[in-house]
């Protein structure tokens, strides 16, 4: 592929024309970026015009087409932008068209980010295949700014370095659209419902690992061994069910904790405590880094706009992606997340 700056129009093809989707619409709009193609699954979304889809006050002339029978061999573009799901087993349909069409992958999904850490059979096939083509794969999202780069940046200063410490906690209400959508973390169902629907064995959860794994291995260490535990959030007292505004009465699952710990080969460990809940009126969506090393440090990272964040991360990393050498690269690797010029001003 033919290197992209910044200033330069790439064109983009959509694969999953839901939230993100249709964020990274407006945005290209905006810029006067050209979407070539949309695909989507089977439903009501296929054959809509993806300007209107997205919400936009105009067609932009691309009709979103059924992924499963479309004609990926023709497109012209450069990169595609994928917004499925978290596993690489229910992308890599996605990934596997794309890349073979010759198009950059940046895809949004949480085992995306380090796919040799969480699949590593998977992530060598996207290695090969993408390397065969002369395009480049990478995952892309919110974890780009607030949790890997904040991780890197943290370290940065460090002469020594004996411990890395990593916690979040992400308010899940407004990342999914309906309470029932909100069981998949194991909200409003019983703690030993938790267990019976096998979530303490989430994919999605264990993805979480690749956080330290990945940071770790961008400052030098050699990653040696993961540990991952996934239980039941509990509160003592009712929380006020935010989709019906009923109370969840306590002893009720509200959501999912993941905690584990990364060794490396060099004696420096990461120990994580991931929580997607439901929050408390008083409570904040963070992230935070905390280093026991030369000099010590901590990071926090207030998420205020969670989706716009995560859209923002994707967009800026478009050009970065296309000018990437082949194969898989991690943002890690791309370096520090920078705004995507020209930035637009804000209306008086």
């Amino acid at each position: 592929m033919t290197a992209v700056n910044t200033a330069s129009s790439p064109r983009l093809v959509i694969y999953g024309t839901g939230q993100y989707g249709c964020h990274i619409v407006r945005l290209a709009h905006q810029r006067g970026w050209q979407i070539v193609a949309a695909f989507n699954r089977a439903g009501s979304k296929v054959g809509q015009d993806i300007g209107r889809l997205a919400g936009l006050d105009k067609e932009l002339g691309v009709v979103v087409q059924d992924c499963d029978t479309a004609d990926f061999r023709t497109l012209d573009a450069d990169i595609g932008i994928v917004t499925l799901s978290n596993l690489l087993s229910v992308n890599y349909e996605a990934h596997q068209r794309l890349l073979e069409a010759g198009l950059n992958v940046l895809c949004h999904g949480s085992e995306s980010y380090f796919p040799q850490g969480c699949n590593p059979d998977r992530a060598a096939e996207l290695d090969t295949l993408a390397k065969a083509k002369g395009v480049t794969f990478t995952g892309g999202g919110i974890w780009d700014m607030s949790r890997i780069w904040s991780g890197i940046l943290l370290l940065g200063p460090c002469t020594q370095i004996r411990s890395l410490t990593h916690s979040s906690i992400t308010d899940v209400y407004g990342q999914v659209g309906s309470f029932e959508q909100a069981a998949f973390v194991g909200i409003g169902i019983s703690p030993e419902g938790f267990y019976e629907r096998g979530l303490h064995n989430a994919a999605f959860g264990a993805s979480y690992k690749t956080i330290c794994e990945q940071v770790l291995t961008a400052v030098g260490f050699e990653v040696v061994a993961s540990r991952v535990e996934i239980e039941p959030v509990v509160y003592s007292r009712p929380i006020t069910n935010p989709w019906s505004g009923e109370a969840i009465p306590a002893g009720t699952s509200v959501g999912t904790r993941i905690a584990g710990k990364v060794d490396t080969a060099q004696g420096v460990s990461a120990t994580f405590n991931i929580e997607l809940r439901l929050f408390f009126a008083e409570e904040e969506e963070h992230v935070f880094w905390s280093v026991d090393g030369t000099p010590r440090n901590e990071l926090r990272n207030n998420r205020k706009d969670s989706d716009l964040t995560t859209a923002g991360c994707l967009f800026n990393r478009i050009t970065d992606v296309i000018n990437a050498r082949p194969g898989v690269v991690t943002v890690s690797e791309l370096g520090p997340l920078r705004c995507a010029l020209p930035i637009t001003g804000v209306e008086s």
